[in-house]
């Protein structure tokens, strides 16, 4: 609920400063052209709201209107708002006097330059990238062996990333020819209905790897009805590890965490690695040979891995930001925003995400596929 008032207050925000800064133009036009201009301003600023208040009740056919109409109009309030603030400074500093022309061509060239500027994002976002990392793990009495895994996180399945978007994951997935595939949460977006109604698990059941396909929850399962979102997964062929553990190949476990936002009183990383240990009785707690691979949607307290012996961690959430200038801000906030690190024997990868949240878009950042070749020796 915070996090809702948050957003709905900065919202509002953004678009009474938009509004008054395309008033100044407006104002001067006839009064039917002032009319259009406050209808549809009005229905952007309610769309995004519409949607997400009403996400579990309102038909999905008007969720497909009214959901893309108001993310697609963050992006522009996004980079209207920095592009009229700059030009605003600009106009200041060289004590300008208040020109009707000069508040005419900034907004005419504001919602231009915007578009191309989204335009392109849009494209990034449709885009895909495959990523390829080769990660070696050495471990005395461990088998020799090599794994492909193709890792993703945050689909974000719902309105906006449909069954048809779905499709093209799938076909994007199972064209890497994994061993293993790894998911790490936000499977869901922000509610259950689209999913369910277009039969998504269709699709996710065309995912093929030989050794499985391996899930963790995220913070959106919870925010879209955590019994719900299990009630979805049921019906696919993902293993979701939820504080557990599955075995794959020879010597190598698969360790999936609940969400910590979704479940504060989750197990702590080494109760679930020690049921890892009792698994069809695949090791004991003093094993050294057992490769573990981690699943952990969100990337908080990256030393607990490494204290836990955790030879590869896996996870997103943050987009990287999924917009310019949010990706710095992640990697702020995150000791890995995006990308890999070392920390110890532990390896982390945090992945940007398949698809996103909200806005179509990605600028400075990318959608990706990571597929790790794992070389055990």
């Amino acid at each position: 609920m915070g996090f809702f008032v948050i957003i709905f207050l900065v919202h509002t925000a953004i678009n009474a400063y938009l509004f008054y800064r395309g008033w100044g133009v407006v104002k001067t036009i006839p009064k039917p052209a002032k009319i259009v201009y406050c209808v549809v301003f009005a229905i952007l600023y309610l769309a995004f709201l519409t949607a997400m208040m009403g996400r579990n009740v309102l038909p999905l056919g008007m969720q497909k209107i009214l959901y893309p109409i108001g993310t697609v109009w963050m992006g522009f309030m996004l980079y209207l708002t920095v592009y009229f603030l700059i030009t605003d400074i600009g106009y200041v500093v060289k004590h300008l006097p208040p020109s009707t022309v000069y508040r005419r061509v900034q907004l005419i060239t504001g919602y231009v330059l915007v578009s191309i500027l989204l335009v392109y994002g849009n494209y990034q976002f449709n885009h895909p990238k495959i990523v390829e990392h080769a990660i070696a793990i050495h471990r005395e009495g461990a088998k020799k062996q090599t794994l492909k895994i193709v890792a993703v996180s945050d689909f974000h399945l719902g309105v906006q990333i449909d069954k048809k978007q779905l499709h093209k994951y799938v076909q994007l997935i199972n064209a890497q020819q994994p061993d293993v595939i790894l998911i790490a949460g936000d499977l869901i977006d922000n509610n259950i209905l689209p999913l369910n109604l277009e039969k998504m698990e269709e699709e996710i059941n065309r995912l093929q790897a030989p050794l499985g396909i391996y899930f963790c929850l995220g913070n959106h399962e919870y925010l879209s009805g955590i019994e719900g979102s299990k009630a979805f997964l049921r019906k696919t062929n993902l293993t979701v590890l939820v504080d557990s553990v599955a075995t794959i190949a020879d010597d190598v476990q698969i360790i999936g965490r609940d969400d910590k936002q979704g479940n504060p009183n989750r197990l702590s990383l080494k109760e679930v690695k020690g049921i890892g240990c009792k698994v069809e009785g695949v090791c004991d707690p003093s094993s050294s040979t057992l490769i573990t691979i981690l699943l952990d949607h969100e990337p908080y307290n990256l030393e607990e891995a490494e204290a836990a012996g955790i030879d590869l961690q896996f996870s997103g959430h943050t987009h990287h930001g999924q917009v310019f200038p949010f990706n710095k801000l992640v990697e702020h906030l995150f000791e890995v925003g995006y990308g890999y690190k070392q920390k110890g024997n532990t390896g982390v990868y945090v992945t940007s995400g398949l698809g996103l949240w909200g806005p179509p878009f990605r600028i400075g950042t990318q959608s990706e596929i990571v597929v790790v070749k794992l070389v055990i020796n």
